[in-house]
């Protein structure tokens, strides 16, 4: 009863934040961060693939993973899971040979752990979402009322890349319950490798800026600065063990 409620909860957040009248139409994910003890990695990446490798194969749940390299989480882990919808949670069933593996790896690995995360995406705001080996997240705490600010421009942006045919590839997600706060904004960024952290070209500026011009762009990084309190940045590493194989 308590997950339905949470699941309920959820889904109304997103129906105010996406104007959606039916559950289906949200694609939903979760996520966790994961502290391991030390000396434990290399047995935590080998347990999770071996369990991946049992209970999330291409038609069972799937589940992706991979290992942060940078920012205050570098050196932890996150996995979760992505690609369905809020009934999909909660008719989700699992077994108890599943969840007794899992508590085990657990148990004998994870010194801390953020709880989970439930995320939504935006399909309007992203923009040649793919399946990376990597990736850069950046993170926004926005201000109070300032969300759907953010998330006007971002879906701007995703237009704007349409009409000059970039090759970037970027998925926006609204975090809608647990982590820091609900409202955050991920702006994950698929990258083949490191050198791909120079960004676009050409840059998202010269892109609006063909567009729709100087003043239209003043005006939106105005209300973009002022639409979030902080922001972080981190890297992270697909492990491919940890995650179902791609059809």
């Amino acid at each position: 009863m308590k997950i339905k409620n949470l699941l309920i909860s959820n889904m109304l957040f997103a129906s105010i934040l996406f104007g959606q009248t039916n559950s289906d139409e949200a694609v939903v994910g979760n996520l966790s961060y994961l502290e391991i003890h030390p000396g434990k990695e290399a047995s935590f990446e080998k347990a999770v693939s071996a369990h991946v490798k049992k209970y999330h194969g291409v038609d069972q749940w799937s589940q992706w993973g991979g290992k942060v390299v940078n920012g205050k989480r570098g050196g932890q882990y996150v996995v979760g899971s992505s690609g369905h919808t809020w009934t999909d949670y909660a008719e989700r069933k699992t077994s108890k040979a599943h969840n007794d593996e899992w508590s085990a790896i657990v148990q004998r690995h994870v010194k801390g752990t953020s709880g989970s995360t439930f995320y939504v995406k935006d399909n309007e705001a992203s923009y040649n979402d793919r399946y990376a080996p990597m990736w850069v997240t950046n993170i926004y705490y926005t201000k109070p009322g300032k969300l759907q600010t953010m998330q006007s421009i971002l879906r701007k942006a995703a237009k704007v890349r349409e009409k000059t045919k970039s090759d970037f590839s970027r998925g926006i997600y609204y975090n809608v319950s647990g982590g820091d706060q609900d409202g955050l904004i991920y702006e994950v960024s698929r990258m083949d490798d490191l050198s791909d952290m120079e960004g676009e070209s050409p840059s998202i500026m010269d892109q609006w800026l063909k567009v729709h011009g100087q003043k239209d762009w003043d005006s939106m990084t105005d209300s973009w600065w002022g639409s979030f309190s902080k922001s972080e940045t981190e890297v992270v590493q697909r492990i491919p063990g940890m995650n179902t194989p791609q059809e």
